[in-house]
């Protein structure tokens, strides 16, 4: 359904991944969001890149948000190993203080400091990987990406496409675009405002 990309079709073709304190993907099938018979389609951030890894705020191991968000990646920064630590602790648990931000993250990583920039790399390796298992399942036309990391994009482009370029099946699927949503942009209100006025504008249900 998704491998063309004309006109036509590639604006009503896209996922959306916000990547913050967990990772949330929305999905959109000619131009109708992808909810699912409960409404938790497209929790791709859940998807386990090792059943080995992380703990997860959902209470698993392993998944995508347990490697890419920012707790992972403060987490990482502070080499802080959450695999046994409560998920309701995560927040607390990322940070040495609760102050330090991915701002101040990236922050540092611009000033030279070699650590916080293998972490904030480290992440868009891993977000590269998610992305791949999202374009090898459903082929989107585009991806548009939210979320503080995107701050750093200068910094983890490289990172993100190789390691989408490493997973993804066929090389066209690999050079799927990407665009950078910023906050000033607020996606997040938007969606909201999206979905209130859904229900008298959009088709009948996707799926």
């Amino acid at each position: 359904m998704w491998h063309e990309r004309n006109d036509s079709i590639s604006g009503q073709n896209f996922a959306s991944v916000s990547v913050s304190d967990g990772v949330g993907i929305g999905l959109v099938i000619n131009g109708e969001l992808v909810r699912g018979v409960g409404n938790m389609a497209g929790e791709f951030g859940h998807n386990p890149l090792s059943l080995d890894g992380p703990r997860c705020m959902c209470g698993a191991t392993g998944c995508w948000e347990a490697y890419a968000s920012n707790i992972a990646t403060l987490s990482r920064y502070f080499k802080r190993d959450l695999s046994k630590v409560k998920p309701q602790s995560l927040l607390k648990a990322s940070t040495s203080s609760g102050t330090f931000t991915i701002a101040d993250l990236i922050n540092r990583a611009r000033l030279g400091e070699s650590r916080a920039l293998d972490a904030i790399q480290i992440t868009g390796r891993y977000i590269g990987l998610g992305l791949a298992t999202i374009v090898n399942a459903l082929n989107p036309a585009h991806f548009y990406i939210s979320g503080e990391i995107i701050a750093a994009w200068d910094l983890i482009e490289d990172q993100v496409r190789t390691a989408l370029s490493e997973r993804a099946l066929i090389p066209s699927a690999a050079e799927t675009p990407i665009h950078r949503v910023a906050a000033t942009d607020y996606p997040r209100l938007r969606g909201a405002a999206a979905l209130v006025a859904a229900p008298t504008f959009a088709a009948p249900r996707v799926a």
